[in-house]
């Protein structure tokens, strides 16, 4: 007697996949919409994954995410070239209990991802295009060559002063420093033995090194500007004040696409200008400013606006106008939200001013 099998079938289920990563295992807890199924270790490779989802759940719909982080967006865009739809989620936005936070381990963190994606309680981070991201790292390149560059010149400040090494008088001024004749003076520098010759000429030649390659990258990032998917809006961003070519690219790729923000405030809160509320009752109370923020963004524009105060009358004097009421941190922060509306409609406004 002949038996029929059936072949197992999950079309119309969702099953939830949420994962902490690491370079080398994931931790994956997989529910649906009823139950959680279970919790495993497994190799951090975006195909095991799916494999196993689609072995034993044959025709679900998976629905992944994870914690943006180290592993940036290539994990999401596998999953999804592989017909996993995957979410990018900002830790903040995990429900998170104390106990969670006291004792943190990457089983719980895994159910957790889970547990918020089947509740529909996160939403996405925006996952730019791979051409906007990796023009992106370019600007993050030129700037961790200009910290490298900052912290080569004050080891060299150190060295001269710990070894008792005083400028000449044409270098008295802080102005002068780090000028051609300026790095010609030290590498002309004789210690009393050759290794602190040596030790000096080292950093000199480092400083060089950094000097050279953050031209090379400041041209590519010129070539930029002069593309098509750029340069509308970084000939718009360009004529406000305080914005120069670094700044302007760096607006332009971190941001993305900037119809993704509904208003100035969303805008604002990108960057991270925005003050912490609490509010009890009928009293509400604002904080210093939040913590959640492109920190990277919100630096960069802080030394935007310095630089608008002191060159654009509007902006000194709404600057004036708020240190009448506030402490001078706060006028700075608030007047740097007036530079961040003048950004957002500048880069919303499609037609040349």
């Amino acid at each position: 007697m002949q038996t029929q099998s059936k072949r197992i079938d999950f079309s119309g289920q969702n099953f939830y996949c949420g994962f902490d990563t690491h370079k080398k295992t994931w931790t994956v807890t997989i529910e649906t919409d009823e139950i959680a199924l279970k919790t495993f270790t497994q190799n951090a490779d975006a195909d095991l994954l799916v494999q196993h989802l689609r072995k034993n759940y044959p025709g679900g719909n998976f629905i992944a995410g994870y914690e943006a982080g180290y592993f940036g967006y290539g994990i999401q865009r596998k999953l999804e070239s592989m017909g996993v739809h995957c979410l990018v989620i900002n830790p903040a936005d995990i429900p998170t209990t104390n106990k969670d936070k006291d004792q943190k381990r990457d089983p719980r963190d895994s159910r957790k991802i889970a547990k918020a994606l089947k509740n529909k309680e996160v939403s996405a981070i925006w996952v730019p295009p791979v051409a906007l991201e990796e023009d992106r790292q370019l600007l993050r390149t030129r700037y961790a060559l200009a910290k490298d560059q900052t912290r080569t010149k004050n080891r060299i400040k150190a060295f001269l002063q710990i070894h008792g090494i005083k400028y000449p008088e044409i270098f008295s001024q802080n102005g002068s420093h780090w000028s051609a004749r300026f790095v010609k003076w030290l590498q002309a520098i004789q210690l009393t033995e050759p290794s602190g010759t040596e030790a000096l000429q080292s950093f000199v030649r480092h400083l060089q090194f950094l000097r050279t390659e953050i031209l090379v990258v400041s041209r590519k990032i010129r070539v930029l500007t002069k593309s098509s998917r750029y340069e509308k809006t970084y000939n718009r961003l360009i004529k406000i004040k305080g914005i120069g070519m670094i700044t302007a690219m760096t607006l332009i790729t971190e941001i993305g696409d900037i119809n993704r923000f509904k208003n100035p405030d969303n805008f604002r809160s990108f960057i991270g200008l925005i003050p912490s509320s609490k509010s009890s009752g009928e009293k509400e109370y604002q904080g210093r400013i939040t913590n959640r923020a492109n920190s990277h963004l919100r630096y960069l524009l802080v030394e935007a606006t310095w630089i608008a105060i002191r060159n654009d009358p509007y902006y000194l004097h709404h600057y004036k106008e708020y240190r009448k009421r506030m402490k001078d941190n706060n006028a700075l922060i608030r007047t740097a939200g007036k530079l961040a509306n003048q950004i957002f409609y500048s880069m919303k406004n499609t037609t040349e001013k």
